[in-house]
């Protein structure tokens, strides 16, 4: 699925939105070392594929977890919808994978998985579940996991529904997550078990997005959102915004990052509704430091470029934003990603097609982004398919890129490659 309704080859719909009209910085270099990662790993189903937007976490044990959607049927499994949400798990620190395995067995559409492991190894994951967002749980590594549970209770089913965003920290579990223009955060304080939802804008702000959500170490929950003010069509100014909660999620405040902000550019052939315009991703670190990244244009339609940004304040101010990308081609970047450890310590991530295809870039900070290590390509050639080239892969399959930080410092990176948007493609996984 995408930004907004679901949006897979077989449905329609589909959001990313527009961020970026501040002062436009020069991208620093230098600062942090350079980070070398492992050769791409292709998930899922292989060659064939069709598998969809992963996501990934690791607990810094050994123990990694890959969610994707597979779009084909789950071989096998007669009870299973087209579209399944599916768990690969690793115990050798990401080396080798088992094989994919229904997370349930239902016949309702799933699609935009997230995931997270807390302090004790417990791991959760979040997705759709036809018109509900739903969490499952695991105590055992991922051998066996929790029923789903839905979050948005007492709230009406629709289908507009799109990516929810994940928190974990202990026992409390939240989950962001849009019905159309209205934005909820689900709280549970019982590791997952039960779900209260409440509505954070109580007028009209806009079509709302989640980019993702964030628990810092004393508590305060932070969820980055991108704003569509006009919808229909995507061609209106666009935000992108943080709540903020210091109350475990029963009050929240608004606080924006960038504002009156070009749509993207449309897609080249068929794609979801805006899918190349701009998204959000949020961060936070072992002090409280928040760092969100985006992508978006200079002008309406135009070339997105990946912009950074940081507060040391709660949110209550933020940084001038500079462009990650050092490429100085007119090339597309999109689907960011971004996490941090330490104080300071902050990874990002993107694609972009500035060798005439896409591939996914790196790069790293030590000092909260005043300096940068020099960008790494993570994908790379492998033979076998056809979209993919010396240059690069054809296009983003799937428009999330997930990049996490485990406990240890390893970087994990998940994303989707695929010729085109109506694919088949595949999801890959690498590691640093």
């Amino acid at each position: 699925m995408g930004r907004g309704s679901i949006r897979s080859p077989a449905l329609s719909g589909g959001f990313v939105v527009g961020a970026g009209l501040a002062v436009l910085l020069a991208s620093v270099s230098a600062g942090a070392g350079v980070v070398m990662f492992s050769k791409p790993m292709v998930m899922g189903y292989p060659p064939a594929g069709n598998d969809w937007e992963p996501a990934v976490a690791s607990d810094g044990l050994g123990n990694v977890y890959v969610i994707s959607t597979h779009l084909s049927g789950i071989p096998g499994c007669a009870g299973c919808s087209i579209d399944s949400m599916v768990v690969q798990v690793s115990h050798n620190g990401g080396k080798s994978f088992g094989s994919p395995v229904p997370l349930t067995v239902n016949p309702a559409v799933q699609f935009d998985p997230n995931v997270k492991v807390n302090a004790a190894g417990e791991v959760f994951v979040s997705y759709l579940l036809g018109k509900d967002t739903v969490v499952q749980h695991s105590t055992d590594s991922g051998a066996t996991w929790s029923a789903p549970v839905s979050v948005d209770v007492g709230i009406k089913q629709s289908a507009q529904m799109d990516k929810p965003g994940l928190a974990v920290r202990g026992n409390d579990v939240y989950v962001a997550f849009n019905i159309a223009q209205r934005q909820y955060v689900a709280a549970s304080h019982d590791g997952g078990l039960t779900f209260s939802p409440v509505m954070i804008n109580n007028s009209t702000i806009g079509w709302t997005l989640n980019g993702g959500i964030v628990v810092d170490s004393n508590g305060v929950i932070y969820a980055s959102w991108e704003i569509v003010h006009k919808s229909g069509n995507a061609q209106g100014p666009q935000d992108v915004i943080v709540t903020k909660s210091i109350d475990r999620g029963a009050t929240w405040t608004i606080l924006t990052v960038d504002s009156n902000l070009p749509p993207g550019p449309a897609c080249p052939t068929t794609c979801g509704w805006d899918f190349l315009g701009t998204g959000s991703a949020i961060a936070v670190d072992q002090a409280g430091n928040l760092y969100v990244d985006y992508n978006a244009p200079l002008v309406d339609n135009g070339a997105p470029h990946i912009w950074y940004k940081t507060s040391t304040d709660g949110g209550a101010t933020w940084s001038p934003r500079i462009e990650l990308s050092t490429d100085t081609a007119n090339s597309w970047h999109v689907f960011t990603g971004v996490a941090a450890g330490s104080a300071g310590d902050v990874r990002v991530a993107w694609m972009d097609n500035r060798t005439g295809a896409y591939n996914v870039w790196y790069r790293s900070s030590t000092d909260g982004g005043h300096t940068w290590s020099a960008e790494v390509q993570v994908s790379q050639f492998r033979s076998g398919y056809s979209y993919v080239t010396t240059q690069g892969f054809a296009f983003p399959y799937g428009d999330y890129l997930t990049l996490a930080l485990d406990p240890t410092g390893h970087v994990q990176a998940v994303w989707g490659e695929g010729p085109n948007w109506v694919g088949p493609g595949n999801t890959l996984y690498s590691t640093s």
